[in-house]
């Protein structure tokens, strides 16, 4: 029962990490790896006068421009919010291993409480 409620921690913790974070302001950004490479790209090349703002940015709702300062700032939320997922993720396992019948064990709520924590 523990490589299976492993495996359902993992395709959690993916989920929510795909689900990307919501900025101030109300913008979400995917935390998807296509999206977090193309924040990255994005902040370097900002950052090496590659390219200027604003940046035409495709997001859920549709497109934006987006200064260097919120480039900057949405690839910081989408990878703390996937750090944050993977470190739940940890959380949750260490409690999945301590338990005694995995099976009885409530796997959205506890991730959701290391999630907050």
């Amino acid at each position: 029962m523990r490589p299976e409620a492993l495996a359902r921690l993992a395709r959690l913790r993916w989920e929510h990490s795909v689900a990307g974070a919501t900025l101030p302001g109300g913008l979400q950004i995917p935390g998807d790896e296509t999206t977090r490479l193309a924040l990255s790209g994005a902040v370097s090349a900002l950052q090496q006068g590659m390219i200027t703002a604003p940046v035409a940015w495709k997001t859920p709702a549709g497109f934006v421009a987006l200064t260097q300062s919120e480039i900057e700032a949405a690839a910081q939320a989408v990878v703390r919010h996937v750090q944050a997922c993977f470190a739940a993720e940890a959380a949750v396992a260490t409690q999945i291993a301590a338990f005694s019948d995995p099976a009885d064990f409530d796997l959205e709520t506890a991730f959701a409480a290391a999630l907050d924590s």
